[in-house]
């Protein structure tokens, strides 16, 4: 298995169990490191870099800690919030320069 498909797979993991929503909030720091940290913990083998990869913007760690919480709330399914994100970034690789039309603040 690839390390992206690694990636993705402790991504749709992580939608599912509260045990490693539980891990990637604080006091996991939001961080490629503390992210991959958790993974290695959870039997993946991948680094910060791979996840970077996949995410694309640092802003993603934090974000995603929020929709944990959201997601434990009943507020928003954690695997809605990560289809929001990919549908994002699609967007901004079809067109990067678009930036005033679609940027990570209006995502977040």
């Amino acid at each position: 298995m690839s390390q992206r498909e690694q990636v993705i797979k402790f991504f749709q993991t992580a939608c599912q169990e509260r045990a490693l929503q539980d891990r990637l909030k604080p006091p996991c720091p939001p961080t490629r490191q503390g992210f991959a940290a958790v993974a290695r913990e959870w039997g993946y083998n991948f680094d910060g870099t791979a996840i970077d990869d996949y995410v694309r913007f640092y802003q993603f760690y934090e974000e995603f800690q929020d929709a944990i919480d959201r997601a434990q709330n009943g507020s928003e399914p954690l695997s809605r919030w990560m289809q929001k994100w990919q549908k994002h970034l699609k967007k901004f690789e079809e067109d990067p320069l678009r930036d005033r039309e679609d940027t990570i603040k209006k995502f977040i």
